[in-house]
């Protein structure tokens, strides 16, 4: 849990609100090690949910990676095959898509796309990220794991938008202003947040996993 909270730079407390469960049931364990109460298997899969960070290599001891397949492989049994677009969203400045070929793709278990999101995986794709300014959370090219039927924006989270005719990976907040949104760059000592109309913002889908070279 420390590590969830660390890599998203959210308080478990705000963590616990976005998956549905008491903040105690996140922070009491972790606060208190030695506390009669462990977290479910039921509580993970939520966290996991709606952060992306898959806990499968902390339960087998070693980080897993998607397998790559080439384009027009056809799918192993029990995988689904996940394409990854030469497309590069901006944690930075912005970044113009101008490519948008695939060039291969990732296999995951459909019971762990299901534990992420009730869409279809022909909903999801995969891109790259460039830039700092969602440092820690996001590295200079990692690749995220998007839902293209999640584009409601009145709901915080990461999203790939397209706005300034560029791409950018960001996170929404809700804004006091009715109309617009709160976009926010977790590297907030370089990047400030800013407030947009929502008319003026397209979003291209959810962030719901993220990975990263070693």
């Amino acid at each position: 849990m420390r590590y969830v909270e660390r890599e998203t730079g959210k308080s478990l407390s705000a963590i616990a609100k976005d998956a549905g469960v008491s903040s105690t049931t996140l922070t009491r364990p972790v606060n208190n090690p030695d506390h009669k109460f462990s977290v479910k298997q039921t509580t993970l899969e939520a966290v996991e949910r709606v952060t992306g960070i898959a806990f499968d290599g902390f339960r087998t001891g070693k980080n897993t990676s998607p397998e790559r397949f080439e384009v027009g492989d056809v799918a192993p049994e029990n995988k689904e095959l996940i394409p990854v677009y030469d497309v590069a969203a901006s944690a930075g400045h912005g970044a113009v898509a101008e490519y948008e070929a695939q060039t291969h793709s990732l296999a995951f278990p459909p019971d762990y796309l299901k534990r992420l999101t009730s869409s279809s995986p022909g909903n999801l794709s995969i891109i790259s990220v460039k830039g700092e300014s969602m440092e820690p959370t996001l590295l200079d090219d990692d690749i995220v794991l998007l839902d293209a039927s999640k584009t409601n924006l009145s709901y915080d989270g990461l999203f790939v938008l397209r706005f300034d005719d560029a791409l950018h990976v960001k996170r929404i907040g809700r804004s006091p202003k009715r109309g617009h949104i709160t976009i926010i760059s977790d590297n907030r000592d370089l990047y400030s947040p800013m407030e947009a109309t929502i008319s003026d913002i397209q979003a291209i889908g959810k962030v719901l996993w993220y990975g990263r070279k070693v």
